[in-house]
């Protein structure tokens, strides 16, 4: 696998003399910049105005000329408006006839947003991304320039932290797993948004929460197989810990200050998703100079994250191997996983880059535009096979001490992940199929894009929690019923599962004894289900699991009963006429395990006589019939066995009685055409052996069946005989006669 980016840029990478350099250079272009913002302000303001209800463009357009002075509308969106204010002297006082209005509910300064940035966050004014007016300082080795934009291709971040603000201060905690490098868990920046592993002590050498990591407290490196999530190397010169080349932590850290980099203190950026109760676990895959790892090494992050409460997974990185099993591991999760779409400018629906382009609904696959809105030369695009783009270029953010721009899709999908958090701030029980909607549904449209994404826009953070009434909660668990099919050795137990939530059941499975939810470990641990049953050996108590997406769990005890039934056997015997053979017909029933041996000796025999090797002989039943042929008469024993181990004996008596007469009651009879007539025999004695064979002279004129059946067919005469096996007979002459 390779991390999804183009280039990166680290102000102490070069030597000492080109840093102080710079930081001069750094101090200027500051001085410069804070001039500027003072003349700005100095020459009028910017007001934020949120209705009470969305007002239309014309009606927001009526307002601000019933001032008498000149008041620009610099965005409009529903019920929210930023408007500025060129004249100073009468910035104030529009303020406060603004919050007058019975009709506006909030009015403020917007001071913390202007032509160079929003916030109080060193590089703010880097973050085109979060708010885009018209242009953005980059940042690089040789210093800081102003580069031109587009206005408003941005993803309304300011906006969706009004909200944020207004409605969700108490937010409930988002857990995003970085599934990428390592992460710098001790940046200034990111330090007080790193997930902590509560249940373990670290640094103690003991799986304290039993997980089966040692010191897993911020996560794990899959890559190099313990708890070091970031590798570092000291700088002496500068006092601080950087990235070790060797193996380079830097992504992972510039993805996850994307997400989730501490906002308004005054250094580096503002995450996204940093107005909310954010927690980043780091899951280091991807390793060495070049960031690369391997496809197991991603599995077991899935299912470290799935296991330990991850609510989203960002995955910066790709491959162009297909894997069935992370497929199957991503389809299990109940998190929503947001993929980067790829950085080599080719089309993924013919060279198909995972995991973005696996089609399943908890995926978001995301593509990258740049400041202008457009897809650069190596974003990746598809029709039907990437979902969304969103700014991926010049997207400045944390790396191993320090900040750097980077560009690429494995920039675009911590943008589109953070909005997911702010939606899962939202409620307790939600789930990804829902929240992939409502961010697919709430974008800035861009026609740029048509023909190349399944939806032409990137997402807007603003729209997508004003749609946060389209959430839905599941809280409801999964019920489980069973039943217990015995098949041959095994025994299947057929699970129904009624999902009465909506949500949707994510994964079933089973161990055997009495288990709790712990054991499961969110459904990493035990056995899948294979078309929805149990295959099992042995009889007992069976625990099974059940989860569904919004992370609803609930397990149930099954009790398997043992199969302690044994078959039945019916039999008769048939005589051949020669009376040379005799024929022994049997039906063996058993409706649990099913019958697994059939063995019959002559004589009188127990069931310990039929353990002994090559005295006895085995037929196989067909449909639960036998039939076995035999020389002579007497005693038969008839055994069986099924596939649990039950056993029963059947002993049949043969015997052969040959005839010693045979009539018919009439032998003389009268038939129209067309008649049936029952011509019965009688044969002596009653429990001869001998078989009847009925037969007629012409059967032009009449049939006769094997039961004695006669049908009269046309005028004439003709002789039905009744033979039985000894050879003795009788005759019938039969009339028949037109109607």
């Amino acid at each position: 696998m390779r991390t999804c980016k183009t280039s990166k840029f680290s102000i102490f990478k070069a030597c000492i003399t080109a840093v102080l350099l710079y930081f001069l250079f750094i101090k200027l272009i500051y001085n410069i910049s804070s001039n500027i913002h003072r003349e700005y302000e100095e020459a009028g303001g910017e007001i934020v105005v949120l209705f009470d209800n969305a007002v239309s463009d014309e009606y927001l357009s009526g307002l601000v000329r019933t001032y008498d002075t000149k008041i620009d509308i610099i965005r409009h969106i529903d019920d929210y408006a930023l408007l500025y204010v060129e004249d100073s002297a009468k910035y104030q006082p529009i303020i406060n006839n603004l919050k007058s209005n019975p009709e506006i509910a909030v009015v403020q300064e917007n001071s913390s947003i202007s032509s160079l940035g929003f916030s109080n966050d060193t590089f703010a004014d880097t973050q085109w991304a979060l708010f885009n007016p018209g242009q953005y300082e980059y940042v690089s080795e040789a210093g800081r320039e102003t580069r031109k934009s587009t206005v408003d291709i941005d993803m309304d971040v300011p906006e969706a932290w009004e909200i944020l603000h207004k409605e969700y201060e108490d937010t409930r905690e988002v857990v995003v797993a970085v599934i990428d490098t390592g992460v710098d868990y001790m940046h200034p920046d990111l330090a007080d948004h790193i997930w902590v592993n509560e249940n373990e002590v670290p640094d103690d050498g003991i799986d304290n929460d039993k997980n089966g990591y040692v010191d897993d407290y911020h996560g794990w490196d899959f890559y190099n197989n313990d708890s070091t999530v970031c590798h570092y190397q000291y700088d002496e010169t500068f006092d601080t810990n950087f990235a070790l080349p060797g193996d380079n932590d830097d992504h992972g850290t510039h993805v996850a200050g994307i997400i989730g980099a501490v906002a308004g203190n005054n250094m580096g950026i503002a995450g996204i998703a940093s107005n909310i109760n954010i927690k980043l676990m780091v899951l280091k895959i991807n390793g060495g100079p070049k960031g690369t790892g391997n496809i197991s090494s991603a599995i077991e992050a899935v299912k470290y994250a799935t296991m330990m409460g991850a609510d989203i997974g960002n995955m910066s990185w790709g491959t162009s191997q297909y894997s069935e099993a992370l497929r199957q591991v991503l389809e299990e999760s109940d998190i929503l996983f947001v993929a980067a779409a790829g950085n080599t400018g080719t089309n993924n629906n013919s060279s198909p880059v995972y995991p973005a382009s696996l089609d399943i609904d908890n995926m978001i696959s995301v593509t990258f535009v740049n400041s202008t809105g457009k897809l650069t030369s190596l974003a990746n695009y598809g029709a039907t096979s990437v979902d969304i783009a969103a700014p991926g270029e010049d997207i400045y953010s944390t790396i191993v001490g320090d900040y750097a721009a980077m560009s690429g899709s494995s920039m675009a999908a911590p943008q589109v992940t953070a909005i997911a958090a702010m939606l899962y701030s939202k409620s307790d029980n939600l789930y990804p199929g829902n929240i992939k909607e409502i961010i697919l549904n709430s974008v800035k449209t861009l026609e740029s894009l048509n023909g190349n994404i399944i939806i032409p826009g990137i997402p807007s953070a603003y729209l997508a929690l004003m749609a946060s009434d389209s959430l839905i909660t599941d809280s409801d668990l999964p019920e489980l019923s069973f039943k217990t099919v015995y098949n041959k050795d095994k025994m299947q137990i057929p699970v129904l599962v009624d999902d009465k939530g909506g949500s949707g059941v994510r994964v079933l499975k089973w161990i055997f004894g009495e288990k709790t939810l712990q054991d499961f470990k969110r459904g990493i641990a035990g056995t899948k289900l294979s078309n929805q049953q149990a295959e099992v050996l042995k009889a007992g108590i069976y625990t099974f699991y059940a989860s569904d997406f919004a992370g609803n769990e609930t397990v149930q005890f099954y009790d398997v009963k043992e199969d302690k039934t044994a078959p039945k056997i019916s039999a008769y015997y048939t005589v051949a006429g020669s009376y040379k053979s005799r024929t022994i017909h049997a039906r063996i029933n058993d409706l649990q395990s099913g019958i697994q041996k059939v063995k019959y000796m002559y004589g009188n025999k127990n069931e310990a006589a039929f353990l002994e090797a090559g005295k006895n002989t085995e037929v196989k039943p067909k449909d639960g019939k036998v039939s076995f042929t035999v020389k002579k008469d007497g005693t038969y024993t008839i055994f069986a066995v099924d596939y649990r181990g039950n056993t029963t004996l059947k002993k049949i008596q043969v015997k052969s009685v040959k005839a010693t007469d045979i009539k018919f009651a009439r032998n003389k009879i009268t038939l129209y055409v067309g008649d049936e007539y029952i011509l019965r025999a009688y044969i002596k004695p009653v429990d001869t052996t001998d078989a009847i064979t009925y037969t007629s002279s012409d059967a032009k004129i009449a049939t006769i069946s094997k039961t004695g059946i006669i049908k009269a067919l046309k005028a004439g005469k003709v002789s039905i005989s009744a033979k039985a096996s000894s050879g003795i007979d009788t005759v019938c002459e039969i009339t028949i006669k037109m109607k």
